[in-house]
């Protein structure tokens, strides 16, 4: 990842925090309305896919469920964006067909495991 397209340690620790909150809610929460409520600098989009993508390898190698996956597009359907789809593909954890009914499918069945997963505290 390009140093200058890091998250700051604060933003970071917020977004962790954001997605904890998502988790209890069991919800999903938009790309935009992270962007939106952690106020991150442009290039935003970017810089938040590559931080959800870094968490996805580091949730992957702890063996835990990827709270990645909790941020979705706003467009229909609510998925996750193309790269972090290739990058959970990377990781040997989407091994099927990339089409929508695959992705919702995998989609529904990591976020089950993400809700009821207790992940340390942020």
């Amino acid at each position: 990842m390009s140093d200058a397209l890091a998250l700051s340690a604060e933003h970071s620790h917020a977004l962790l925090k954001l997605l904890k909150a998502t988790q209890h809610q069991r919800g999903v929460i938009t790309y935009r309305q992270v962007i939106e409520q952690l106020q991150l600098p442009a290039p935003s989009v970017r810089r938040l896919a590559m931080a959800l993508e870094q968490l996805a390898a580091a949730d992957h190698a702890q063996g835990w469920p990827l709270r990645s996956a909790l941020v979705v597009s706003q467009a229909r359907p609510a998925h996750p964006q193309l790269g972090f789809i290739q990058c959970v593909q990377q990781l040997g954890r989407f091994q099927a067909l990339m089409d929508e009914a695959n992705i919702a499918a995998w989609l529904n069945a990591e976020l089950a495991q993400v809700y009821l997963f207790s992940y340390p505290e942020v």
